[in-house]
């Protein structure tokens, strides 16, 4: 097959980039494979496919192997500098991984720094770890899928070649990662700055800055709190017992906050307390929701005998004017004894 062939049965224009012959390469394949295709006429084209293919793979490598020499570097001045060498250039790195938060560095953002390993794909053979070779495949012999064997030898159907994968092409591993998809793990420190108010399952695509193009992609997990209790809304919950003396008498008491410790003074008409602006955010960097406390009153199981004279101390000592409910109702059981 000729160059002009093989650009016509890939449906490309002379001159075509290596990227353009890979794209219409993968299109057709995904077209005529047998395993998609039930045509007669599938093994035939996708053997023509993959020798296209490889005719103007192999043309682009020539013209890279013979294309003319850099011309050499002029010869520096006398009593010049030497200039260092260019720094070794690679493609930028996608780097994909979960950031787990508390809900305090969740509510509060701000930046942090990410270490981490990230395994850096080959280039040469687009992570894959092999190149087609222009041979077909010895186990198919370039169908793309072998006969699968029932009785007596008989052909019980086809399965996709499990040598070559589909593709019909023998395939040579990769010299440059001799055979892995990737170059080595290597050691990454990026600073990030994050905005307040992240959700549980948020993705931040973030450039992560340097001379290389580098992105993140974070996918947001935030950790359970042993105290507090995340809606939606950003309202937040926390249900904790107090002392049902210091409840009754109406006095403070520490509650924990996302910012610290804060005091909150008992009112023993209410159990449920809305503390303002001290929940979560509503949402990515906006004000923050209310906090509600539900307080639950602890008194003991068994008073001791002093706890039980002071409280008979405090009920005599307990005055009610008239008019009060507690004597509307003594009034009202004396008069119901009297009759």
């Amino acid at each position: 097959m000729g160059t002009d062939d093989a650009y016509a049965e890939l449906g490309l224009a002379a001159g075509a980039t290596d990227h353009e012959i890979k794209a219409a390469w993968r299109r057709l394949v995904s077209q005529w494979h047998p395993d998609r295709n039930a045509s007669p006429q599938a093994v035939l084209r996708m053997q023509r496919i993959n020798l296209a293919f490889e005719v103007l793979r192999q043309g682009v490598e020539a013209e890279a192997r013979h294309s003319p020499p850099p011309a050499p570097p002029s010869r520096p001045r006398k009593n010049a500098a030497p200039e260092p060498p260019p720094a070794p250039a690679r493609p930028p790195w996608r780097i994909q991984r979960k950031l787990k938060l508390t809900l305090e560095q969740g509510a509060a953002g701000g930046r942090t720094v990410l270490r981490g390993l990230h395994t850096e794909r080959c280039v040469a053979c687009e992570g894959l770890g092999y190149r087609h070779s222009p041979r077909p495949c010895e186990t198919c012999h370039g169908a793309g899928r072998v006969a699968r064997r029932g009785w007596f030898g008989w052909v019980a159907g086809f399965d996709s070649c499990g040598t070559c994968h589909g593709d019909g092409l023998a395939r040579l591993e990769c010299e440059a990662c001799k055979g892995q998809g990737h170059l080595g793990r290597c050691r990454y420190e990026i600073a990030v700055d994050l905005p307040t108010g992240l959700r549980d399952g948020e993705v931040l695509d973030l450039l992560a800055g340097g001379a290389h193009g580098d992105r993140l992609k974070l996918h947001v997990a935030l950790r359970e709190h042993p105290l507090f209790r995340l809606e939606p809304d950003g309202t937040l919950h926390c249900e904790m017992p107090v002392d049902g003396f210091l409840w009754m008498a109406n006095r403070w008491i520490d509650v924990p906050t996302l910012d610290g410790t804060q005091q909150l003074r008992l009112d023993r008409r209410h159990l449920r307390y809305r503390l303002r602006g001290l929940g979560y955010p509503k949402e990515r960097g906006g004000e923050r929701a209310h906090y509600i406390v539900d307080v639950k009153p602890v008194f003991p199981a068994q008073f001791t005998r002093e706890q039980e004279q002071l409280i008979e101390r405090l009920a005599a000592s307990q005055q009610h004017p008239p008019g009060s409910p507690l004597h509307e109702w003594q009034r009202r059981v004396g008069a119901w004894r009297g009759r």
